[in-house]
């Protein structure tokens, strides 16, 4: 029996099978979806620990920054009632650490407000490290499943050529022998099948 390789691609419904992405859509999609699926819900139970525990510190951050902005009022209020005391005592001791007293009353809110600013960048930071997250997971989706059909396209277009030859011999016909594509897998089993084929 004569056998060669021929160039002609095979046609699946109509398509020519190096264009086609989806040849076995069973397949493909099964094993697709399995594996997108297992990614996804690992990586849904990472984003949902990450934000149970980041939604857990913005809220102890937000009662924290509340308590600061208390402090600051009450720290506000003293000094007011203390200047107001010294004044109403002309307490010479008072006027002559007024100075000193404003400085450490401004520091103290300064630095009050220098840590409410650091603690709401840290909420910020948070939400942002939150949606990054997502939308990672996002675009990991996208990148796998078009990844994925690619491959199990690779898989499924020999499987197809195999099969169509194997219909070929069972009916009596000479299998019309073609090189797979390029990017194919199982090249090295349908070697052996087209040396199998030569030799019957």
């Amino acid at each position: 029996m004569n056998i060669n390789f021929h160039t002609r691609p095979f046609y699946h419904n109509g398509v020519p099978m190096r264009r086609r992405l989806l040849i076995d859509k069973k397949f493909q999609l099964k094993t697709t979806f399995r594996i997108i699926g297992i990614i996804i819900i690992a990586f849904i139970f990472i984003i949902a620990v990450t934000g149970i525990v980041s939604t857990d510190n913005n809220r102890k951050i937000s009662a924290a920054i509340s308590d600061l902005n208390r402090s600051i009022d009450k720290e506000k209020k003293t000094v007011e009632v203390l200047f107001e005391s010294a004044r109403d005592k002309r307490d010479a001791y008072l006027d002559r650490k007024d100075g000193k007293l404003i400085d450490d009353h401004l520091e103290t809110v300064s630095l009050m407000h220098t840590t409410i600013l650091h603690l709401q960048k840290t909420i910020y930071q948070n939400l942002v490290l939150i949606t990054i997250m997502i939308a990672t997971g996002i675009l990991l989706g996208v990148f796998l499943y078009i990844y994925l059909i690619r491959l199990t396209n690779r898989i499924s277009g020999p499987i197809y050529v195999l099969t169509r030859h194997i219909q070929d011999i069972l009916s009596g016909a000479d299998p019309d022998l073609r090189e797979l594509r390029k990017n194919d897998e199982l090249k090295e089993f349908y070697a052996q099948f087209v040396n199998f084929v030569k030799k019957r």
